[in-house]
């Protein structure tokens, strides 16, 4: 914690300071199209990249990860203040910062209860379909918009409004923002450090007054309230806070997820430790500052952390150069956004959601795994035509379920039974005397053993023993993936050594890791079971 400057290095602030205005460039028109998803004013995406990333770069242990608005959690915020207010009404305004308050303080307690291993309960493949379900979900809500064509309701409604209305496209409001599309979709190849968004925000805009695009119906966003943000501290109830309580747990579930993969990945690339949990208090702090400021909730970003990264950030001086540079805009610049046409920021909003359709990770995991991939594809549709919020608690759900099926049927194999040794030990035991392995069985567990796959270990176990012939006079248990070991399994053990000894079978545990011995050893099962060092050990006696 507090380690901005903690061996910084002079020679790390020109990479730095550009990193800062790259990122900068990328999230002004990101974070306005945040604010729309958010279903807040634009400058509220803006005021997402001031002070919390300010509050973000004084503690966090990440160097690199930039933060700010998000898609996904802007997604998330718009489905929880929906259910309490109306959207562009003062109560939700004033929603939205409750919602921001309560994340910043489920984010604390995550830290203070040292939960960052948290970020490991979603997969990646679970988290690949999440967050293509919300691209799906911002096409089908921006495509209307873009093309001018009236569309409300859930995203089914929006799709089916879509597709009847086509009749009535208004081709200057498309023309502007599938321009834009296609300049973030990279249709027009631009120099690669030329950030897409910026360019198509500049270049529609000014055609868009060039062909006086209001005259042709469609609407301007306005000039931005000049300056910076005030501090304003919002009326909580405990009603608010209770209705609120769910999707500010699911915000910071996904910031959480989200924030520590890019975190742990950076860190990998550049060789640096990063800690989960001093980064939750940051997390934490950046939520509250950007709840007291006018913002929403936000998180880390991917691809402004990755954009830092490419032009050469070495420090959380990025997440400060980019907010200068934001204050300046909002300073100096606010009036600026009068010439924007509001079909182009819906076309930005459109490309993110482009953006984050994985259908390149969702191909590998077909590939890879069936089972994982049907867990996406859940997923994306719950996320995409249910909700957000709903998506974030399968996700969860689908996580606890997959590690608990894996853990209830573990990977498991018999290594040497009736005198032959199989291919996992060939080498190892292949050397020992056939005298050795006579009236041997081997058996591996690849799993902790708890309550949830004890019986399912003991039923293997004894069908093993009863199928060999002759029967077996050890059985040895190759515990070494048995990291840990709770009553049940020593209770499962316990019985199978003690049914066993009358028929002259013994039981042998070994290759046992330090903490399991332990518990072994505490809880009296050394004394009805053989333990040893390595298997060798237990073929030699």
């Amino acid at each position: 914690m507090f380690t901005l400057l903690r061996g910084y290095k002079p020679a790390w602030l020109r990479g730095d300071l550009v990193a800062g205005v790259t990122v900068a460039a990328i999230a002004i028109p990101e974070s306005l199209g945040y604010a729309s998803i958010a279903g807040m004013p634009a400058q509220a995406g803006l005021y997402c990249a001031l002070l919390p990333p300010l509050l973000f770069a004084i503690i966090a242990s990440s160097r690199q990860l930039v933060v700010g608005a998000d898609s996904a959690t802007a997604a998330l915020v718009a489905a929880g203040a929906t259910a309490v207010a109306a959207t562009g009404s003062a109560q939700y305004a004033g929603a939205v910062a409750v919602l921001g308050l309560i994340t910043a303080a489920i984010l604390f307690v995550m830290a203070l209860a040292r939960l960052g291993f948290l970020a490991d309960l979603i997969s990646q493949p679970v988290l690949a379909g999440f967050l293509t379900g919300v691209g799906v979900s911002l096409i089908i809500g921006k495509l209307p918009e873009v093309l001018g064509i009236p569309a409300s309701g859930s995203t089914w409604n929006k799709l089916v409004d879509t597709v009847t209305g086509l009749g009535s496209i208004n081709w200057w409001s498309a023309a502007l923002g599938l321009g834009v599309v296609a300049v973030m979709v990279g249709a027009l190849r631009l120099p690669a450090a030329v950030p897409a968004a910026l360019f198509g925000l500049v270049v529609f805009s000014v055609l868009g007054n060039v062909i006086d695009a209001q005259s042709h119906g469609v609407d301007m966003v306005g000039a931005l309230p000049p300056g910076l943000p005030s501090f304003a501290w919002p009326s909580i109830s405990g009603s608010e806070v209770g209705r609120l309580a769910a999707t500010a747990l699911s915000i910071a579930v996904v910031v959480l997820a989200q924030s520590a993969a890019v975190a742990r990945s950076f860190g990998t690339k550049n060789a640096y430790k990063v800690d989960t949990n001093s980064d939750l208090v940051a997390l934490a702090a950046a939520n509250a500052g950007s709840a007291v400021t006018g913002g929403f909730a936000i998180n880390g970003s991917p691809p402004r952390t990755a954009a830092g990264d490419g032009a050469g950030s070495r420090s959380q001086v990025v997440n400060i150069v980019m907010a200068v540079v934001i204050g300046l805009l909002l300073v100096f610049g606010s009036g600026l956004f009068a010439y924007v046409p509001s079909t182009v920021l819906d076309g930005i909003v459109l490309g993110i959601g482009i953006h984050l359709l994985k259908v390149g990770e969702l191909k590998a995991v077909a590939r890879a795994r069936k089972d994982e991939l049907l867990a996406a594809m859940l997923a994306l549709v719950v996320v995409a035509f249910v909700g957000v919020e709903q998506g974030v608690l399968l996700a969860v759900v689908v996580a606890i379920i997959e590690r608990a099926r894996r853990s209830y049927r573990p990977q498991d194999e018999v290594t040497v039974q009736a005198g032959v040794v199989g291919e996992r030990e060939k080498a190892r035991l292949g050397v020992l005397p056939a005298s050795a392995l006579d009236g041997v069985l081997v058996y591996r567990f690849d799993s902790a053993l708890f309550f949830a796959n004890a019986t399912h270990f003991d039923e293997r176990i004894r069908a093993l023993i009863e199928e060999t012939d002759p029967r077996p006079t050890t059985v040895v248990i190759d515990a070494a993936a048995m990291d840990d070991i709770d009553v049940t399994g020593v209770n499962v053990i316990t019985r199978l050594a003690q049914d066993l000894e009358p028929k002259g079978t013994r039981v042998v545990i070994t290759e046992l890791a330090a903490s399991a011995a332990q518990i072994v050893h505490d809880s009296g099962l050394d004394q009805v079971a053989t333990v040893v060092p390595r298997i060798e050990d237990a073929l030699s006696r």
